[in-house]
C-alpha cells in the first residue's frame, strides 16, 4: 500500500474531476481494499486486503529465504557503512562516496500482482529507498556495469530482430527460462566473480578503489536488506538479491554472463544463443543439443532451467512471435492468449508515446508489409472496440455496417 500511495509529480490533469478525486480518495482510504501495481504492466489492481496480507504472509514464510528480526538495525548498518567509506576514499583518487548523514529507516515490503499468472500470485518486492544502502547501491550499479560480461546479453528487442536478420533459421529453435533467478542468486558466488573480473582480469581494468572496500559494500547492500512487512514484523532477506535493489539485475547479469563464457569454452557453441535478463533464446541442430546446453548450463550454476519447445517451428520471446519460414526467419507481434483486449482511450491522458507504440512496434517487429498492415488493421478495430462513440464516429465517416464491426468481428479481430 504505501509504494501505491506515493505522491509522483504535481501533473493536473484537464480530464479527472473532482468527484473522481474524491472517489479514489474513498477507495484509498478503505482498510479492507489494497491498491497495488500489475507485476510487469502499468494498470492499478484492486486487491482484497486479506487476501493480500495473506499471500504475503505465504511468501515472508520461507525462512530459506527471510529471516525475522526483532531490532531495527538502521543506525549500526549506517555506521558500518561511513566506516567502509571513510576507509576507500582516503585511499581511492577518482572513486568517492558521500558519507551517510541524516536519518534513514528500514526498506519496506511489498508485492505486485501477477495478474497474467493463474492464481494472481504476488511477485515480492523490497524497496530499499528509505535505507542507508539505498544510494551507495545505485552509485556501486553505475560503477560495475561496464564490467558485466555481455558476450550473450541483450538489450532490447532491436538487437534480437537484429540477430534473427543476419541468420539462417534451419534447425530446432527453443527458450529456456531461468526459475526465479533474482532470488536464487547465490550473493557470494557473484561477489567473488566480480571481484576476480575487476581485479584479476588482464582483459579489463581495475576499479580505483581498495578491493576490500567494494567487497564489503557489495555484501552489506545485497546480504543485509533489512525491511518491515505491512503487518509491521520486521525481516531480514538472507539469500538471493532482494527485489526493488539497484543491484538485482546487475548481479542476476554478471552471474549469468559469466557462467555462460565458462559454458561456452567447454561445450560446442549453438548457432544462436542470446539472453535477455532470464530469458535465453537458442537454435542449434537438434533437440539433444537443447538438453544437453540445458544440463550444463543448470549443473554449472546450481540453478534451475525450464525449456519451452517451438511448437511447428513457431515460438514467442520478447514480445516477437518467430517463425521459422525456409532459411530465413519471419517475425511479428506477439500478444498473449491472455490479453482480454482493453486498452486507453485514445482522447486519455496517457503519454503520447505510449500511443504510438502500437504502430511503433508494427512496424519494428513485423517482417513484411503485409503483416504490418494486418497488424495496424487488428489494432484500429481494437481501438474502436474499446471507444463505443469513437466506433459510432467511423461508422458514420465510413458507411461501416454494423455486420463488418459488429462485437463478434471486434473480438475476433482484437488481440
Amino acid at each position: 500500500m504505501a509504494e501505491a500511495s506515493k505522491i509522483r509529480g504535481s501533473f493536473n490533469s484537464t480530464i479527472i474531476e473532482l468527484r473522481h478525486k474524491e472517489a479514489a480518495r474513498q477507495l484509498k482510504s478503505d482498510p479492507q481494499v489494497t491498491i497495488r501495481r500489475a507485476d510487469k504492466a502499468s494498470p492499478y489492481v484492486l486487491i482484497d486486503t486479506k487476501e493480500y496480507l495473506r499471500k504475503l504472509d505465504d511468501i515472508l514464510d520461507d525462512t530459506s529465504k527471510f529471516m525475522k528480526i526483532t531490532k531495527d538495525p538502521t543506525e549500526a548498518l549506517k555506521s558500518k557503512l561511513n566506516k567502509i567509506i571513510v576507509k576507500n576514499n582516503s585511499v581511492s583518487k577518482t572513486v568517492k562516496f558521500d558519507k551517510l548523514t541524516g536519518d534513514y529507516s528500514m526498506g519496506y515490503c511489498y508485492g505486485n500482482i501477477k495478474t497474467h499468472k493463474p492464481g494472481n500470485k504476488l511477485r515480492p518486492i523490497i524497496s530499499q529507498i528509505p535505507a542507508p544502502t539505498y544510494g551507495i547501491a545505485k552509485r556501486l550499479c553505475t560503477l560495475l556495469t561496464p564490467y558485466v560480461p555481455s558476450t550473450f546479453l541483450l538489450q532490447s528487442a532491436s538487437d534480437f530482430l537484429d540477430i534473427l536478420k543476419t541468420s539462417n533459421s534451419k534447425g530446432v529453435i527453443a527458450s529456456l527460462n531461468v526459475e526465479s533467478q533474482f532470488t536464487n542468486v547465490p550473493v557470494d558466488r557473484t561477489i567473488d566473480l566480480i571481484i576476480q573480473r575487476i581485479y584479476y582480469n588482464d582483459s579489463t581494468p581495475a576499479l580505483d578503489m581498495p578491493e576490500a572496500a567494494l567487497r564489503e559494500l557489495l555484501e552489506w547492500c545485497t546480504e543485509e536488506a533489512p525491511f518491515i512487512c505491512p503487518r509491521g514484523n520486521k525481516f531480514r532477506q538472507i539469500d538471493g538479491v532482494a527485489m526493488g535493489s539497484h543491484l538485482e539485475v546487475l548481479l542476476a547479469n554478471f552471474f549469468m554472463g559469466s557462467i555462460e563464457e565458462e559454458v561456452s569454452k567447454e561445450t560446442e557453441k549453438p548457432d544462436i544463443y542470446c539472453r535477455y535478463i532470464d530469458d535465453i533464446f537458442i537454435k542449434t541442430k537438434n533437440q539433444a543439443e537443447i538438453e544437453q546446453l540445458r544440463h550444463r548450463l543448470q549443473q554449472a550454476s546450481g540453478l534451475n532451467f525450464t525449456t519451452e519447445n517451438s511448437v511447428n517451428g513457431s515460438m514467442p520471446f520478447l514480445n516477437i512471435l518467430v517463425k521459422q519460414t525456409g532459411e530465413s526467419f519471419n517475425t511479428e507481434v506477439y500478444v498473449k492468449t491472455t490479453n482480454p483486449g482493453h486498452c486507453l482511450n485514445g482522447r486519455s491522458e496517457c503519454p503520447q508515446r505510449y500511443k504510438d507504440s502500437t504502430i511503433r512496434r508494427a512496424l519494428t517487429h513485423c517482417s513484411t508489409w503485409k503483416q504490418i498492415y494486418y497488424k495496424n488493421k487488428k489494432s484500429s478495430y481494437l481501438l474502436l472496440k474499446n471507444s463505443p462513440d469513437i466506433k459510432r464516429e467511423a461508422m458514420q465517416k465510413s458507411h461501416v455496417s454494423e455486420t463488418v464491426c459488429g462485437e463478434d468481428s471486434l473480438f475476433s479481430l482484437a488481440e
